[in-house]
């Protein structure tokens, strides 16, 4: 109960939501397993099935204090959420690949998925469901100055314009 205490909500929402998909995932292995799949190839197949689960429940359980911001779409997050899940797969595997022999298939797949959730939940907390910054007021900080359009202004302010106006002339 003491490592409970020490864990945020977040953390604790986090295992869950990777429990549930590592159900999901080992689920997948044993039955594609079973009806004849290689198991490394099986293991994938329930990584990523699992990863699409994994992105709904962390959007709407595990991170569902940072909603995306509307230059930042959903569909966004779900294409960095899935580049990362790559990245764990090829950890999740490659662990998975080294132990399943000596450890068998849940204890292969459990080592593969502790190792690849470190990576992911970095990659989550820093990167895709970060944590948008605010003023002191508690308002959205406000988007970064477009540097270029602000560096054609004073270019423009800074050309010699004629002394007399063109219509006074005749």
């Amino acid at each position: 109960m003491r490592v409970l205490s020490l864990l945020s909500r977040r953390q604790l929402m986090f295992l869950g939501v990777g429990g549930t998909c590592f159900a999901v995932q080992y689920g997948l292995l044993t039955a594609l397993g079973i009806v004849g799949l290689d198991r490394p190839l099986a293991n994938a197949v329930g990584f990523v099935t699992a990863a699409q689960l994994n992105f709904l429940l962390s959007s709407r359980l595990t991170w569902s204090d940072r909603p995306a911001a509307a230059s930042r779409s959903v569909w966004v997050r779900l294409a960095s959420y899935n580049a990362t899940a790559l990245i764990s797969l090829a950890v999740n595997t490659a662990v998975f690949e080294l132990t399943y022999q000596r450890l068998g298939n849940l204890g292969g797949a459990a080592a593969g998925v502790l190792v690849g959730m470190c990576v992911t939940y970095a990659v989550c907390d820093l990167i895709i469901f970060r944590k948008r910054a605010r003023h002191q007021s508690g308002r959205r900080a406000r988007p970064k100055p477009d540097y270029q359009s602000a560096h054609r202004a004073t270019k423009a302010a800074r050309e010699p314009r004629p002394s007399v106006p063109s219509w006074s002339a005749s």
